[in-house]
């Protein structure tokens, strides 16, 4: 995201420019071909120019998604990628590091967008290796595909007056006892529907209900963990680290919420 090289492009265009051209985001560039370098300058420009003109971003087949939106298949992966270095200097190092305000949160298709693989000027695929930056390997999003089809059967939420279509979880956000817990609303303008979607989260050892959380780190990132509330980050007061409560969240404690759950919430 160094605008200087590349103005004007955001995380979103870059997420979704990378997944239309086929590119793995580890990728260093010295390792794309001339035909690909062409395809991502393509893709790039059209997604930019087509937000700017209609005013929304076009469709978002990976950002924030648990789901490829092109495969259809539970093969996205999430990883914050860049980094720093104490003296902030890059010393040659190919994963970025030196450059902390470039580090965004990157989702892409294992499927669509295969590591390790180069497209040639004459249209052949070739595999080979050393061609990503060392960024460490990125975990899975923390979805089972094997429950999907069970996930799917379960009873879904519903608001009682708009069915299960108009709902949504979100976070709460404001400062209160309540900060950083998830529930359902419903879409509809007007509507109250209200319902705390957390009911199968353990309590941390403040006694408070844990709250949800996703990993970004190179080794982990897409991973789902429950944590103090106290102490994340977000929601901290002034020297508090909560009680240091921490669990990966079970595939019990997500299959209620998985429709509805996105990285960013």
């Amino acid at each position: 995201l160094n605008q200087d090289i590349f103005p004007g492009v955001g995380n979103i265009i870059k997420i979704e420019s990378l997944h239309l051209s086929k590119i793995d985001p580890r990728r260093i560039v010295s390792s794309l071909s001339d035909v690909e370098l062409r395809r991502l300058i393509r893709h790039t420009r059209k997604f930019s120019m087509d937000w700017l003109k209609s005013g929304r971003a076009g469709p978002k087949l990976v950002y924030n998604q648990t789901s490829c939106g092109t495969c259809q298949g539970m093969t996205v992966k999430m990883q914050k990628i860049g980094g720093s270095t104490s003296n902030g200097a890059n010393n040659g190092n190919i994963s970025g590091k030196g450059h902390a305000f470039m580090s965004r949160v990157t989702f892409w298709c294992t499927v669509c967008q295969p590591m390790n693989v180069l497209e040639m000027n004459d249209g052949s695929r070739r595999t080979f290796s050393n061609c990503t930056a060392k960024l460490g390997n990125a975990a899975g999003n923390g979805i089972n595909p094997s429950n999907a089809t069970a996930t799917a059967n379960r009873p879904r939420p519903q608001c009682p007056q708009h069915g299960h279509n108009s709902i949504k979880l979100c976070r709460v956000r404001k400062g209160s006892q309540n900060v950083l817990r998830i529930f359902y609303t419903c879409k509809k303008r007007g509507c109250q529907f209200f319902h705390w979607a957390d009911s199968k989260f353990s309590n941390c050892r403040c006694g408070k209900k844990a709250i949800l959380r996703v990993s970004k780190t190179e080794r982990s990132g897409g991973r789902w963990f429950l944590c103090c509330a106290s102490g994340d980050r977000s929601s901290r007061d002034s020297g508090s680290n909560g009680c240091g409560y921490f669990e990966w969240a079970k595939d019990d404690q997500l299959e209620h919420i998985r429709s509805h759950l996105t990285p960013l919430l």
